[in-house]
């Protein structure tokens, strides 16, 4: 739905106004998360125990490259808040009912602490679990062989987890944003309960080591996060 006071065209100016307020600001970011890329590469490090000095560098430039993947991860991360903002503005002609700036800062406001804690939950969590359960299985399969990771892999493979984590921790934010634009309802989402945790589970054997006691881990909190956005649905969204 399209705000009627705006033209197609005005709408295009718009987003291209917004996506390059939200590159520059990645632009930003990045740049910062490579300057201080080693003390990002310590704190990645510390979520496994794991110090530099446990892998390896094959290639000249893979310190560079690694520098350059630590500073996207950082562009991303740092500039979420100025993204779902945007992302947030530009859909405001769309909801049912008018969205003010109290609104619009409230949901930017969850949308960071749930991503805060998907992050955190990730570095926690996420990341001893499934390094500990795949060195364990390397282990067991090369007896006496020694495990030799490449710090590149390593780093990609962390980060990848973080921003997994971080992205489900968003779903309440999305359910929200359908329920306030329409798309779906409180009898929709309580009638889809039992297919939604099903996903959750699924998509928990995607994300953890193949064991029962990890999956569960990953998929009670977005069962309860899920719960939570019927609650808020119900008792906050009742007058629009």
């Amino acid at each position: 739905m399209m705000n009627s006071e705006m033209t197609f065209f005005e709408h295009l100016a718009e987003l291209r106004a917004r996506l390059l307020v939200v590159f520059f600001t990645i632009i930003f970011f990045s740049l910062l998360g490579y300057i201080y890329s080693e003390k990002i590469i310590e704190i990645l490090l510390n979520s496994s125990k794991s110090s530099i000095s446990d892998f390896q560098v094959i290639y000249i430039t893979t310190m560079f490259m690694i520098k350059i993947n630590i500073a996207i991860f950082s562009g991303i991360v740092f500039s979420f808040p100025i993204l779902f903002y945007n992302i947030l503005m530009f859909l405001k002609p769309a909801f049912k009912s008018n969205l003010s700036f109290i609104k619009v800062l409230t949901f930017v406001l969850f949308s960071i602490f749930l991503f805060l804690i998907g992050i955190l939950f990730g570095y926690f969590v996420l990341i001893p679990t499934s390094v500990n359960f795949f060195n364990s299985i390397s282990l067991d399969l090369l007896g006496s062989v020694s495990l030799n990771y490449t710090l590149e892999n390593y780093l990609i493979y962390l980060c990848w987890i973080l921003l997994i984590s971080s992205t489900i921790y968003q779903v309440p934010i999305l359910l929200l944003l359908l329920a306030k634009i329409g798309i779906i309802d409180i009898t929709t989402l309580k009638n889809k309960r039992s297919y939604v945790i099903i996903g959750f589970f699924i998509l928990a054997a995607f994300l953890t080591p193949p064991d029962p006691f990890s999956q569960f881990l990953v998929a009670l909190p977005m069962i309860i996060l899920y719960e939570i956005t019927i609650f808020i649905i119900k008792f906050f969204f009742k007058n629009d």
